[in-house]
């Protein structure tokens, strides 16, 4: 069935930007059979089991009903959608949002703060902007918030804003006490935040007339690494041209090398994966500069671009408006205690502890170094501190599987692959589902050539994310 399915890869492709390969070898094979026999079955799903190989016979037939009905390409797309959210994932992202919405505010009262979150899934990523900025200080007409997604499934649910324990995860999960509350079947969102979004079923491959909105803040993270380069390509131009001039798009980790070469400029936020645009003439200079990859190449960028994390001085300044503590405890696998805070500094309107420079401080003598130490150390940018806390951790506590993983995450800021690598193997030998180690390899693998070891590590990431 493999060259059958080459025009299906290709209007997969042209549809939405997804390189089906980049799901597993055979998953574009598996969703076909699932659709077919569905069609077969009249919308009966039978199980992977009892499913009969597909013919070529039934595939033609299958090609013409995808080109006659627009509700069987929609539910063909939904099988290709990645889900694999929760609220806060990467939470730096939104401590560097809080801050700088609140500093723009600050200086143009007048101003309404617009974010894009794009593609926005089951809503955790925009809903928690949304908490981010009112943690922030801001009220909602001060801000609005746009969300859009290929999956009208995935809107439907974020309208309903009702999460399971998978949209919690970690155990920095302070936020939830404040703006959910208990139902039947998970959590619900709290009215108040879900007003703050409006979410619209859009293709982020072609997203159809401009309609003169620019904002200050784009989110497109975890979705670029699923995209041939010619449609990373057209989504990152079409970004760049929604950001007003001095506006932040956010990433995903693995996805860095795609905005530096269109020219974007790293915010040097350890962690946070933030790039500023140029302006218009500077990016088509910085973008004609660098030369064009060979046309065999298959990854979507260099290794002298993946790396965007270099280490600051010191820590940032503290600004007169700060996320709250929780909100600046850095990445979910290690925030088990809030960081240290200044008790001094208090937002008494909102009634929450406000971070200082103190909560990235070296770890006193005497005192057991921990995990959240570490991660608010290289949140700082203050890696050789961090490394040597997670030194002393790691001679504490033994091998452990999310030291691991901090540990490459500092050696892949630092542009050490091979080092970045061999931390995420160990992670993943002490737990093989670890699911971020499981994704960083595969980028670094993807990087360095090896695509198919790169599919495969992102084909179990896909499963132990179900």
């Amino acid at each position: 069935m493999k060259e059958s399915e080459s025009r299906f890869r290709g209007w997969l492709l042209r549809e939405t930007g997804i390189d089906p390969d980049s799901l597993g070898n055979e998953f574009l094979t598996r969703a076909l059979t699932e659709r077919v026999h569905a069609l077969q079955a009249d919308g009966e799903r039978l199980l992977s089991a009892a499913r009969p190989p597909v013919t070529q016979e039934a595939l033609d037939a299958y090609w013409q009903q995808l080109n006659a009905s627009a509700d069987e390409r929609r539910a063909l797309i939904e099988l290709f959608v990645v889900p694999e959210t929760w609220f806060f994932r990467d939470r730096e992202a939104f401590a560097t949002l809080a801050r700088l919405a609140a500093e723009r505010f600050a200086a143009m009262p007048g101003r309404v703060i617009r974010v894009l979150s794009a593609p926005c899934s089951t809503g955790e990523e925009p809903y928690s902007a949304a908490m981010a900025l009112l943690d922030a200080g801001l009220e909602p007409a001060s801000f609005a918030i746009d969300a859009i997604d290929l999956s009208a499934r995935a809107i439907e649910q974020a309208r309903l804003g009702c999460y399971g324990r998978n949209a919690f995860r970690g155990t920095a999960t302070e936020f939830r006490a404040r703006y959910f509350t208990p139902a039947n079947d998970g959590w619900l969102l709290d009215e108040r935040v879900r007003a703050c979004v409006q979410f619209r079923h859009a293709n982020l491959v072609d997203p159809g007339a401009d309609t003169g909105i620019r904002y200050d803040f784009v989110f497109c993270r975890n979705v670029l690494i699923y995209f041939d380069r010619d449609a990373q390509d057209r989504v990152i131009r079409s970004l760049d041209g929604l950001l007003v001039d001095d506006g932040m798009l956010f990433v995903g980790p693995a996805e860095t090398g795609v905005a530096m070469r269109h020219g974007m400029r790293s915010a040097r936020v350890p962690l946070a994966f933030a790039f500023h645009r140029e302006p218009a003439g500077a990016v088509a200079d910085a973008y004609a500069a660098r030369p064009a990859a060979p046309l065999h190449t298959a990854a979507p960028y260099r290794r002298a671009e993946r790396f965007t994390v270099a280490p600051v001085a010191a820590p940032r300044p503290v600004v007169a408006v700060a996320p709250p503590a929780w909100l600046g405890d850095g990445l979910q696998p290690f925030a088990a205690t809030p960081p240290a805070v200044n008790t001094a500094a208090f937002d008494a309107r909102a009634g929450r502890s406000v971070v200082t420079a103190e909560a990235a401080a070296p770890v006193a003598e005497g005192i057991a170094p921990t995990l959240e130490d570490a991660q608010a150390l290289a949140n700082a940018g203050a890696f050789d501190e961090a490394e040597r806390v997670l030194a002393q951790f790691s001679a504490r506590v033994g091998p452990h599987a999310d030291a691991f993983y901090l540990n490459g995450l500092i050696a892949d800021a630092r542009g050490r692959a091979a080092e970045a690598g061999d931390f995420y193997r160990k992670a993943l030998y002490l737990r093989p589902t670890h699911h971020e180690a499981l994704t960083h390899l595969a980028t670094l693998l993807d990087v360095g050539g090896d695509r198919a070891g790169a599919q495969w590590l992102l084909e179990r990431a896909r499963r132990s994310a179900g």
